[in-house]
C-alpha cells in the first residue's frame, strides 16, 4: 500500500467565476499561489523526507503551477516532477466554462442525469464513469509513494479508489484548493484549513 499526499490546484480565476474549467485553464489567483506555498511547507513538516516521494502533477497549468510552488517551498527545485494526462480534470466537452447551475439545467435533459449521475457523460466529454478508469488506471501504474497535483474531480476518484468508497460518498466530498490529503494504509488524513 502506498502512501498518496494528494493536493489540489490552488484557487484559480475561474474557480472565483463560478465556472467549470474542465481540461481548459486558468491561472492562479495570488490567494492560490499562496495556497500552494503553504502546502509545500505543510509537507515539509508531514512527510519524512520528500525528497524520497514521487512528484507527479496534470499537465494542465493550473496543477503543473501548483507543483512547482509546492515543491519549492518544501525546499525542493521547481521542475522536479512528472506530468501524467491521466490526472486531468474531467472532460466537460459542450459545458466547459458554465456555471455548475448552468450544466445542471442542461443536463435535466438528459434522463442519465436523473438516472444514473455516474453514467451521464458531458455532451462532447467524459462521464465519471471514463474519468474513474482513467484515474485507476494511473494508481494501478503508480510506483511509489508520491505527492500528487490534480484537480477536483481526479482528487474524489483517487479517494474513493483507495479507501473502496461508494460512488455516493464519493460526490459528496468537495475537495478544498487549500491543504494534503494523505491517504496511507486505507486511512485517510486531512491536513491544512
Amino acid at each position: 500500500m502506498k502512501t498518496l499526499y494528494v493536493i489540489r490546484h490552488g484557487e484559480c480565476e475561474h474557480n472565483l467565476e463560478g465556472k467549470i474549467a474542465g481540461q481548459n485553464d486558468s491561472p492562479l489567483t495570488l490567494r492560490g499561489r499562496d495556497q500552494a506555498r503553504a502546502n509545500g511547507l505543510l509537507l515539509r513538516s508531514i512527510a519524512s523526507d520528500p525528497s524520497a516521494l514521487g512528484f507527479i502533477a496534470s499537465p494542465l497549468h493550473r496543477a503543473c503551477t501548483t507543483m512547482e510552488l509546492v515543491r519549492e517551498a518544501a525546499g525542493l527545485t521547481p521542475l522536479g516532477y512528472s506530468c501524467d494526462r491521466r490526472l486531468m480534470e474531467v472532460d466537460c466537452g459542450e459545458n466547459t466554462w458554465l456555471t455548475w447551475p448552468e450544466i445542471e439545467k442542461r443536463a435535466e435533459q438528459d434522463p442519465l442525469w436523473r438516472s444514473d449521475r455516474w453514467r451521464y457523460a458531458h455532451p462532447g466529454g467524459e462521464s465519471l464513469i471514463d474519468l474513474e478508469q482513467r484515474v485507476n488506471s494511473f494508481l494501478e501504474t503508480l510506483k511509489s509513494d508520491a505527492v500528487i497535483v490534480t484537480h477536483a474531480g481526479v482528487v474524489r476518484m483517487i479517494r474513493k479508489l483507495v479507501l473502496g468508497l461508494s460512488r455516493e460518498q464519493t460526490l459528496e466530498y468537495h475537495p478544498p484548493n487549500a491543504g494534503i490529503m494523505r491517504l496511507s494504509g486505507g486511512v485517510e488524513t486531512y491536513f491544512g484549513e
